[in-house]
C-alpha cells in the first residue's frame, strides 16, 4: 500500500519539459498515478526495487508502446513510491543501468 509519494528533481525537470511538448501528459500521468496507488508493483521489474512503466500519451497518438516510460521505486517496507525519471520513448530507447544508479544515488542523498 502506498503511503508516501515523492518525485526526484530529474523527474520533475523532464516532466515539465515533456508537458510543454504534449498537452495531455498531465492528465495521462494522473491516470497512471491513480493506477500505481492501487498497484505499485506493475510494469517491468528492474534492479534495486525499481520498475519501468509504460505511459501512453494521448496527444502523441501512438499508444503505450510509443509513449513515455516512467521509472519508479517502490519500497514495500515503508510504502514509499518515488518517481525517479520519465522519458519519451521516441527520444531515448532505453536507460542504462549506470544512469539509473546515478539517479538513485542523487535521490537517496
Amino acid at each position: 500500500m502506498v503511503k508516501n509519494i515523492k518525485y526526484s528533481h530529474e523527474f520533475l525537470h523532464e516532466f515539465k519539459r515533456l508537458k510543454k511538448k504534449y498537452r495531455s501528459l498531465e492528465k495521462d500521468f494522473g491516470r497512471l498515478l491513480l493506477s500505481l496507488v492501487d498497484n505499485p508493483l506493475q510494469g517491468t521489474a528492474l534492479a534495486l526495487q525499481m520498475r519501468k512503466i509504460r505511459l501512453g500519451i494521448t496527444s502523441k497518438r501512438k499508444g503505450t508502446r510509443g509513449g513515455a516510460r516512467v521509472i519508479i521505486r517502490y519500497k514495500i517496507e515503508n510504502g514509499e513510491l518515488r518517481f525517479l525519471y520519465i522519458y519519451d520513448k521516441s527520444e531515448m530507447e532505453n536507460v542504462s543501468a549506470d544512469f539509473l544508479k546515478n539517479i538513485l544515488l542523487e535521490t537517496d542523498s
